[in-house]
């Protein structure tokens, strides 16, 4: 290993390159991913350590706004990025991220590495560059993987058998699958997540985020950037939209990203997300995927726990469970950094009692209906 240089790359395919070829890439340490929402542009920081000019190391950071403080910090979404984090790459890496996040007035930094639990090497290399773990999570740990490597059929036959009967039966009733593109589907598409999202009480972001993510991730961009491509997939029942999600893939892996579905009685008795994630999961392989990624799953793996009926969807795709090693945050301004994470932490604690109170008052209701 030569000399070593920690500098913010601006390189969009050399960034995008070395993520897809490093085991610990990921979708969201991708050069474009800090720019998917209209005021993105701007706010995310990628330091790279070259070697030689070639890339042996990247953090993408995003600026987050602190709650409560006018101040900043940057969190580092299944980042940093680096084949071995006991190599001097990896220090100089996060020397050149304090440094530039310094610059820019951050308290400090928040990364939560794409690397499986139970990894020997990571947690030690983190202690020693300054970082604790916090459960302070952002991007929940646990996520549900489809191996890809098997042939369609066998795919199918490793689902539970309600679910293929489901993708089968969808495709005979009249659903059909295709590609989205336009504004048209797009807000075909934000309809039918707002209306999920109201309906399962889960956040929705402006309809601008998921059209820089199609525009960032065209197949274009990926030919040009070699990022990720990302695909919108409607389900169609009549020539009317009743489900839709967004997939994307980055060399070997692909991810699950968004997906709504209509509340009309009659469309959710068609069960068109079994056939939708069918092709989501084909188109995903076709781009060279061999693992799809469900995304986020609970931490504990029982009935009422919250997303549990989300797991139990994807769990019946056949898989297994992955899990990444805990979040880590590296104070660059103590003082600050230790009453915020106080604070913090006495909201969530509020804020949990009163979903589980929620939670308790929606089963009893439910109990007591005749």
């Amino acid at each position: 290993m030569g000399m070593l240089e920690a500098r913010v790359i601006d390189d969009r395919r050399q960034w995008n390159e070395f993520i897809a070829s490093t085991p610990t890439g990921h979708l969201c340490q991708t050069f474009e991913w800090g720019e998917n929402s209209e005021d993105g542009a701007g706010k995310a920081l990628r330091v790279g350590v070259l070697d030689g000019g070639r890339l042996v190391a990247a953090i993408m950071l995003s600026r987050v706004k602190a709650s409560g403080l006018p101040a900043s910090f940057y969190y580092a979404p299944r980042g940093p990025v680096c084949a071995d984090p006991t190599s001097p790459a990896f220090a100089t890496l996060i020397d050149g991220a304090k440094r530039e996040a310094r610059k820019r007035g951050a308290f400090f930094i928040r990364v939560e590495p794409n690397v499986p639990q139970g990894d020997p090497v990571w947690p030690t290399a983190l202690k020693q560059a300054g970082f604790h773990p916090t459960d302070h999570v952002i991007y929940l740990r646990s996520a549900w993987v489809t191996d890809l490597h098997p042939s369609e059929d066998q795919l199918l036959a490793g689902m539970m058998m309600t679910w293929r009967q489901n993708i089968r039966s969808g495709a005979r009733k009249g659903v059909t699958v295709r590609l989205g593109q336009g504004e048209d589907d797009l807000d075909a598409f934000y309809r039918l997540l707002v209306e999920t999202g109201a309906r399962d009480h889960f956040y929705v972001y402006p309809k601008s985020l998921y059209r820089d993510m199609l525009a960032n991730y065209s197949a274009e961009n990926a030919a040009r950037n070699a990022t990720a491509q990302m695909a919108l997939l409607l389900a169609e029942y009549n020539g009317a939209p009743i489900a839709a999600a967004t997939v994307a893939a980055l060399g070997e892996w692909s991810w699950n990203l968004h997906s709504g579905s209509s509340g009309i009685p009659e469309h959710r008795k068609l069960r068109p997300n079994y056939l939708l994630q069918w092709e989501c999961m084909r188109w995903v392989k076709a781009h060279g995927a061999n693992y799809y990624d469900w995304r986020t799953i609970p931490d504990i793996l029982e009935p009422g726990q919250e997303l549990y009926g989300v797991y139990e969807f994807k769990k019946g795709f056949g898989g297994s469970v992955r899990r990444v090693i805990p979040t880590h945050d590296l104070p660059l301004n103590p003082l600050l950094y230790w009453p915020y994470v106080t604070a913090v932490s006495a909201r969530r604690a509020i804020q949990r009692r009163r979903r589980q109170q929620f939670e308790r008052q929606r089963e009893q209701t439910r109990t007591e209906k005749p």
